[in-house]
Formats: structure tokens, sequence, C-alpha cells
């Protein structure tokens, strides 16, 4: 090789190695700035994103995936802090429910222990019974509340068949239903399987039961019928409204909503509320119907 071509050879492999040197120093200068925004990011409490300005494409795809993190991050956050607000404030709430029951059944216990007439101490034991049932409805209500609001809350899913829980939860309140004299339509289809939980779905049914029988007007109607393609099952269960109630459909399943017929003196405030989560705990959609006077659950699963 003649000396010319050495010479030649010699500066274009000292450009390639300084335009290398030159592309190394922006790269580690431009991963710098990246692991200096990450440390403070991760030190301090600052909705602050990554920026970067470079050339490279990989480090561009870098900076917008960490990025992508924590926003995910700050949104799972925030959806912790407010349920545990939620879960705070209901506990709150619910706990003066409690002393309602408690405060009376010491006042009853103390006339139950003034008197001698027999006539009067069964009127007073039936009360404070009365009294023990809804104090331990309230807490059952408080501790399944607190559970479904979980954000680790899960069910184990397995095939059930659904029309026979429904129908066997039905019957358990028929002398419920006797004694306030409600007539129930019942329309279900028998041998009608979901993916879902006995529990849980013996659970929802118990919660919009008990609303019919202490909010509404009587005249109850239950129907668990498949959908047109046969993909679907749509459970309902409606009552007639009492006299004066106009409920909101979309905000009946809140948290202590007071406008409708399932947040009044005498309920736990949330049993809505933990039928909506029981449902999408188990893939189901829930809404709520105000029509003609009367106010309808509707529920729907997919079936097996």
């Amino acid at each position: 090789m003649s000396e010319q071509a050495m010479i030649v050879l010699i500066v274009l492999l000292t450009v390639v190695s300084l335009a290398l040197a030159f592309i190394l120093i922006s790269l580690l200068s431009q991963m710098r700035s990246i692991r200096s925004q990450v440390h403070f990011i991760s030190r301090n409490e600052t909705r602050k994103r990554l920026t970067f300005y470079g050339k490279s494409r990989s480090f561009r795809r870098l900076a917008s995936d960490i990025n992508e993190i924590l926003d995910t991050y700050d949104e799972r956050h925030e959806k912790i802090l407010r349920e545990d607000k939620e879960i705070k404030d209901t506990l709150t709430n619910m706990s003066h429910d409690i002393r309602t029951p408690l405060t009376s059944l010491k006042g009853y216990f103390e006339l139950l222990e003034q008197t001698d007439d027999p006539e009067e101490r069964r009127k007073y034991s039936s009360i404070i019974t009365g009294r023990i049932d809804s104090l331990s409805e309230i807490l059952e209500t408080m501790f399944l509340y607190t559970k479904v609001s979980n954000v680790n809350f899960k069910i184990s899913i397995d095939p059930i068949e659904c029309s026979k829980i429904i129908l066997e939860t039905l019957f358990e309140y028929y002398d419920d239903f006797q004694d306030k004299g409600f007539e129930v339509d019942v329309d279900v289809d028998e041998g009608i399987r979901i993916l879902g939980n006995e529990q849980s779905l013996k659970r929802i049914m118990q919660n919009l039961i008990r609303n019919s029988l202490v909010h509404g007007g009587g005249d109850v109607k239950l129907s668990v019928k498949r959908d047109e393609q046969g993909k679907k099952v749509v459970i309902t269960l409606d009552n007639l409204l009492l006299e004066g109630q106009n409920p909101d459909p979309k905000k009946v399943f809140d948290r202590y909503y007071k406008g409708d017929a399932s947040r009044h003196t005498g309920s736990s405030g949330v049993g809505l509320s933990v039928v909506k989560k029981l449902v999408e705990s188990m893939s189901g959609d829930i809404s709520a119907v105000v029509s003609d006077g009367r106010f309808k659950i509707a529920m729907s699963f997919k079936t097996i």
C-alpha cells in the first residue's frame, strides 16, 4: 500500500472514530438525562414526566414507555386513595347507623327490667330482637362492603346453575312477602348456567329482595330469561314505588345515595352498591330503570 493510500485510510479511520465517539457521547448524555429525570420523579411527589429531545428512536420509545408506566401507576394510586376514602367514609356513616339500634336496645332493656307485665315483656322482647337483627344486618353489610371494595378482592368463578340459586333465595323470603302482603310474579327459565360464584349470586339476590321488601310498594316481579341469542341471561327484579318516591336510576348504586327507595332510615345505605360490585366481580352488567311508578333492577351474565 502506498504512503498516500495509508494517509487516506488513517484520515478515514480518524473521522469514523470521531463520529462514533460523538454518537457515543451523545447517547451517554441522553441516557444520563433520562436517568436523572427518573431519579427525580422517584424521589419526589410530582406528576412530572420525562422529556426527551434527542434523535435516538430507541431512547424516545424508552422515555415514552416510562411515561406510560408512570401514568398507569398514578391512575392506580389515585384509585386506591379514592377507594380507601370511600371505605373510611362508609364505615364512619355506618357507625352512626349502628348507634341507633344500640341506643334503643339499651332503652328497651331498661324497660324490660322495670316491668313484670307479661304482655309488655313480650312486646319489649320482640322489639329488642328486631333491633338486634337490624344491627346484625348492618354489621354484616359493613363487613361485606369493606371486603368487596378492596382493590385485591377476588372471588372464585365456577359453573353455577343460576336459576336454581335465585329461586331458592327467593323462597327463603316467602314468609316475609306474605307478612307484607306482597304478590310475587315469578317467570324463570330453568337450567340456566353461568360462570359465577354461588355465594355472591345469593348475596346479590338477598340484597335486592330486601330492598324490595323494605322500600318497595308491593307487586314484585322476578324474571330470569335467556336473551334472543341464548348467549346471556337477563335477571330482573322490579316492584312498585311508594307514593312520592322518584329515585335517580343513574345514582341508585352510589354509596349512601339519599334520593331513592334504597337509602332511607333502617337500611345500611350501601346494599345496592354492594350488589353492583358483586355483579361486576362476576363480569356481569347491572342497571336500574324507573318507569310507570316502578323501580327495576336488571342484570345480565354470559351463559355457558
